[in-house]
């Protein structure tokens, strides 16, 4: 079932995470082969997750009568080829905070191409999209929230999770990017709900802990700040990972543990948009920059071995680069504002 978050105002008075966990919820009703009422176990977990708050009964009640709304407009089929335009839409339309019947409206129209496109959506990887709460950010982007177990999510510039919440765990499903947890101590259930991170490379089950997990593209690199991590890789290796560990698992399972304190790069400044390099090859810093911004940032391999040391502000990317050119040998080359390269000084 789809993980809760407590409310949040918005200029329409409808929380974007509610109406993400509606829509998700019809698009699984739409889409189940005994619709139009679907299985009564689907059903059932709709009612509960109505029955949990007035806010998703009334959320729910808007959605279906705008959908019934646009059934009732529309007769024609969606043109072959053309349903990821509703898609599309339904994604926009969740990034604005617009008044509630603009935000109904923009729904409806998404929901008509949604329940032609369910199949097809399943086969491209995007249902599994819609499922549960999705969290994003964009590049250069920060975001913290609170679930509805009491856990504190953190989310770093161009990452993307799914919360997937039931009866038996809390699961994140770290799309891209990275993410801080502060495990929350489940106040919502009276069972014990192991808390889970799961990426490409391997499942992670947080031991009442603080600790940040990065997909990166080879690996996935897992750090302990407080508590245990308990490592399951794709091969079945199986390790716990202890405070002041970090830890890369790779697509082979294989794990390379370090101590933080020896690591070039503080992973957990960024969480005061900060990046703090200890003796960091530049080309590694450069590559660290670029995440957090548009365009294209590169370092020329003649430089790129040069080491340096200190505290980059995140939010002020152009500044942090210029401070580079002059503490070392270098210069800044800007062609635009979305081309920026650093050579060694003394080149055009």
């Amino acid at each position: 079932m789809p993980a809760t978050p407590p409310a949040s105002s918005t200029d329409s008075g409808v929380d974007d995470p509610v109406l993400d966990q509606a829509i998700a919820w019809l698009v699984r009703l739409r889409a189940d082969p005994g619709h139009p009422g679907g299985d009564t176990g689907l059903q059932g977990q709709i009612e509960q997750w109505c029955g949990a708050n007035p806010a998703h009964a009334q959320v729910w009640r808007e959605l279906m009568a705008a959908e019934e709304q646009f059934q009732q407009l529309v007769a024609l089929p969606v043109p072959a080829g053309q349903w990821q335009a509703p898609l599309n839409q339904l994604t926009r339309s969740r990034q604005r905070r617009q008044a509630r019947r603009r935000w109904l409206g923009g729904v409806a129209l998404g929901l008509g191409g949604l329940a032609m496109a369910s199949l097809a959506a399943r086969q491209a990887g995007w249902f599994d999209l819609l499922e549960g709460s999705g969290y994003t950010t964009a590049t250069g982007a920060q975001r913290r929230l609170r679930l509805s177990d009491g856990t504190a999510l953190a989310l770093n510039t161009d990452s993307q999770v799914q919360v997937r919440f039931d009866l038996a765990q809390r699961l994140l499903v770290l799309r891209q990017g990275e993410i801080f947890v502060d495990s929350g101590k489940d106040t919502q259930s009276a069972q014990y709900r192991p808390l889970r991170v799961r990426t490409a490379h391997a499942m992670l089950q947080a031991l009442g802990t603080r600790f940040d997990v990065r997909q990166q593209a080879q690996a996935t690199r897992l750090t302990v700040i407080e508590g245990q991590v308990a490592v399951e890789t794709v091969t079945g290796l199986r390790e716990v990972i202890v405070p002041g560990e970090m830890v890369e698992i790779d697509a082979q399972g294989q794990l390379q543990r370090q101590a933080i304190l020896s690591a070039s790069m503080d992973p957990t400044a960024w969480l005061e948009q900060t990046l703090v390099a200890r003796q960091m090859r530049l080309g590694d810093l450069v590559a660290e920059m670029a995440r957090y911004r548009h365009g294209w940032l590169q370092c020329d391999p003649a430089v790129a071995d040069l080491r340096i040391s200190g505290v980059f502000q995140l939010q002020d990317n152009d500044a942090a680069l210029d401070s580079l050119a002059q503490a070392l040998p270098v210069v800044v080359q800007r062609r635009t504002r979305f081309w920026v390269r650093l050579a060694a000084a003394g080149r055009d």
